[in-house]
This record gives structure tokens, C-alpha cells and sequence, in this order.
């Protein structure tokens, strides 16, 4: 599609999606200090690393990517939360203006990174995730899929004319806090906003008078920014569904020029930047998430099978989970096991992440030498078993308020693999309350690893 017809059809977008909303152009500054790396903050171990690979220890894909930067913040009132939206393709996603194939029905998000200008010398900040959000809807109504906060991260000289600007990844792998995010909102591509995108939300929680706020990026069109090849920074670059690496600067899926805004908790309005095309920026924020995007399951390490999902053995009860996943729960979903980090014995790395469990309730990932009834599995309480053979218990881990939980400790050394070990990896999980079945605990798919040196 030639350029021209790509921002005719944006201004329609734009200004049909600006109607009756705010204009927020009085709340842009410009940055007016660099936009520093602050390297990766490492939530499990309160630890940095500083200024390095933006997916150190991350990923191993990236899943969103609104980095093309515009050289302009938002300043917020005190304890305003700014909420945005972009979207994580299906696997029916399609290919076309605006839109990229997804390889997954849902994501495992270990990491993701926040930018923002303040002038306080530490920043606290709260991050949360929305799987289904409808751009500008108000989400004081909704119960986020995922909520963290942050406390001392890096700001500014402590004065409003030293204002410090910063990216941050946070990594979230080997704590509680990982989250799935199921792609597309509902695992169905709709072609519109509604009822594809999802959200995020971040505020600065100590402004003390003096706040800052998020960095706008994305621009597909190099009105304002010019990407790698000068026209601007297409939808879906730097992300896996492309096939570039994240140095990639790139226009998030799914973002739009309208974001939602609230203050201690009450709605405060649908805005956007007075239209793109009349020289104000593409009002989305910088944001990324980091994940695997291999597939539904098996993570970025190892290979999934025995699905709860009628693919292999029934499910005890009829509660067959959706594809990839265990058996369902008392949820009605089917939890998800995936590995990250890397095979290797000396690398010590795998972590694996569960996702779609019991909130709050005991989970154990273990290890077996075999692939039980040839992969299929059989019944075991409400789930299927699916790894067996001289069983090693890895680590007993509480799921969190989402769901979700991972390992931390060395994989390699507790189950005593050494290069050339085919292993296989489970997770079992109480289910007191909601038990479909009656057998109070369930597990999750199988997910098979052989390792390397």
C-alpha cells in the first residue's frame, strides 16, 4: 500500500476515534534530558544489571514493541494513572495494514519495560496488565491480570528544572509475578480494537507535587519519527511475529492515538493529541513485552505434549482444558506450563513458569525419565500425569493472586541431569475448593527437555 493511502485511512481512524475525547496536547512536554538505559531491574533478586541487552535474561522473544520514541512525555497530576492499550496477535490473526500473524493462542510475559520523565530522585511506580481492554474504557471496573509495584527506581536531580528521563526493563522471571496474557483478548482476531487489545497501566505513586510521566512512542508513518529506514516505525517491528530483534524500533500492534486516564481510582477521561496529522504525536506510549512466542505451551525450552485438551487421553470428567493446557480447573482454564532461559547444564538457566493455576494454592514441578502411556498421559485427580520414572521433586512454589508461579531454583542440578538427559517436566497443583472432579489437585500439560552442555 503506497504511503499516502496508509495516512488517508490513519486520519479516518484517528479522527473517528477521537471523537468526543479530550485533548491532551496541554499535557505534552518535551524531553528536554537524554533518555537514559537503566538497565534491567531483576524483581526476584532485587539485583541490576545495568545497561545492557534490553532482553537480558527476558524473553527469549519479543512479544509487543512501541519504542519508536518522539521525543515528548506526559506530565500527569499527582497519582494519575495513564492507561494504553496494543494488542498480542492469535494465531487467526491476520496479515495486513496495522496487523501481524501471532504464533500463539496465549503468552507467557516474564518481563516487560516502562519509560517515563520525573524529577524526584526515586520513582515509585505501579504497573498492571489488562488481557481484554477496550481502548479508553474505564478501567477503575476492571480486575488486572496483572498488578506490580516498584519502589526506588532511578529519577531526576530532585528539582523541576532537573528532570531525568529513563527506560527500564523489569524482569519478572524466578518470582511469583509472571503472568499469561491470552492473545487477541479472547484468542479471536475481530478486526477491531474492542475486541482484540489489551492494556496496561502505569502510575507514579510518590509525585510528591511534582509528577512526571510515560514516554510517547510509535509512528508508523515517520510524520514525526523516522524508523531504521526513514518512513517511520511499522506496526510490529522488532517483535517475533516479524522475524527482527529488538534493537528494531517499532509501532506496538494495535496501538491508536487515544489513551484512558484516572485519579485515585475514579475515571478522568478519554484523551487524545488534537490528530496526527496535524503534527501532534501518535499518542500511544512506550512499552514492551517480553515472553515466549514459540507456541501455546511448550515455552521457549522443551517440547509440549499430553494437552488436557482431547488431543490424548480424555480428561477424568469431560474437563478438557483449551489446546496446550492441562485439564481444566475450578477456573474453567487449563494450566499452562513453559520453560525459558536454555537447556544448558552449565548455563543453569531453564526456569519454568505455570500459568492458569489456582490462585494462592501450592503447586509441584517435578521431573520424570519417561513420557507416561506414550505422551498421552493418564487420568490422576482431576488432571492427567503425564511425567513418571525415578520422579525428582524440583521445588513446591504458591501460585500468586493471578495464577501464576515459577521455579528458582538450578533445574539442571536438582534433577541431576547431565548433557545427552531427555527429561520430562510437570507440574501438580492443589484445587480444594473449585475441583471439577472431586480430586482436589490437577496438573498441568508435560513439557520434554533434552539437554545440552
Amino acid at each position: 500500500m503506497l504511503r499516502s493511502s496508509l495516512i488517508a485511512a490513519s486520519a479516518v481512524l484517528l479522527c473517528s476515534a477521537a471523537f468526543a475525547q479530550n485533548d491532551a496536547s496541554s499535557k505534552l512536554r518535551p524531553v528536554t534530558s537524554p533518555v537514559k538505559n537503566g538497565g534491567t531491574y531483576h524483581l526476584a533478586t532485587d539485583t541490576w544489571t545495568r545497561a545492557k541487552s534490553p532482553t537480558a535474561n527476558l524473553g527469549p522473544d519479543t512479544l509487543y514493541n512501541n519504542t519508536c520514541l518522539l521525543g515528548y512525555y506526559v506530565v500527569l497530576s499527582s497519582v494519575e494513572t495513564m492507561v494504553d492499550s496494543g494488542r498480542l496477535p492469535s494465531t487467526n490473526s491476520v496479515v495486513g495494514p496495522g496487523s501481524v500473524a501471532g504464533t500463539a493462542d496465549s503468552y507467557n510475559i516474564n518481563g516487560f519495560q516502562i519509560s517515563y520523565c520525573a524529577t524526584n530522585t526515586a520513582v515509585d511506580m505501579d504497573v498492571a496488565h489488562y488481557v481484554c481492554y477496550s481502548p479508553c474504557s474505564d478501567a477503575t471496573q476492571l480486575v488486572p491480570d496483572s498488578a506490580i509495584s516498584i519502589a526506588g527506581l532511578p529519577g531526576g536531580g530532585g528539582s523541576s528544572s532537573a528532570l531525568g528521563c529513563w527506560i527500564i526493563n523489569i524482569d519478572l522471571q524466578g518470582s511469583t509475578l509472571e503472568f499469561s496474557l491470552t492473545a487477541d483478548c479472547d484468542i479471536n482476531y475481530d478486526g477491531n480494537a474492542a475486541g482484540d487489545n489489551m492494556g496496561w497501566a502505569q502510575t507514579e505513586t510518590n509525585p510528591a507535587g511534582a509528577p512526571g510521566g510515560p514516554l510517547l512512542a510509535g509512528d508508523p508513518y515517520g510524520i514525526l519519527a523516522a524508523g531504521p529506514a526513514g518512513v517511520g516505525c511499522a506496526f510490529g517491528d522488532g517483535t517475533v511475529f516479524v522475524g527482527q530483534d529488538v534493537t528494531t524500533q517499532g509501532t506496538g500492534v494495535g496501538a491508536d492515538d487515544v489513551f484512558e486516564t484516572d485519579i485515585g481510582g475514579a475515571y478522568a477521561g478519554c484523551w487524545y493529541f488534537g490528530g496526527y496529522l496535524g503534527g501532534a504525536p501518535f499518542a500511544s506510549f512506550n512499552h514492551v513485552l517480553y515472553g515466549d512466542g514459540g507456541g501455546t505451551g511448550g515455552g521457549g525450552v522443551g517440547t509440549s505434549y499430553c494437552s488436557g485438551d482431547g488431543s490424548g487421553s480424555a480428561c477424568p470428567c469431560g474437563n478438557n482444558g483449551n489446546a496446550g493446557e492441562g485439564c481444566a480447573n475450578g477456573s474453567t482454564a487449563g494450566a499452562l506450563l513453559a520453560g525459558s532461559g536454555s537447556d544448558s547444564v552449565s548455563a543453569g538457566d531453564l526456569v519454568f513458569s505455570a500459568s492458569q493455576l489456582i490462585a494462592n494454592q501450592p503447586g509441584l514441578y517435578f521431573q520424570g525419565d519417561n513420557q507416561i502411556n506414550s505422551g498421552a498421559g493418564v487420568p490422576f485427580g482431576d488432571g492427567l500425569r503425564c511425567a513418571g520414572g525415578a520422579v525428582i521433586r524440583c521445588e513446591v512454589r504458591f501460585a500468586d493472586s493471578s495464577g501464576a508461579s515459577a521455579t528458582t531454583v538450578n533445574i539442571a542440578v536438582k534433577g541431576g541431569c547431565t548433557a545427552g538427559d531427555v527429561k520430562n517436566y510437570q507440574i501438580w497443583y492443589r484445587d480444594p475448593a473449585t475441583t471439577p472432579c472431586g480430586g482436589q489437585f490437577n496438573l498441568s500439560n508435560g513439557v520434554g527437555v533434552t539437554w545440552t552442555a
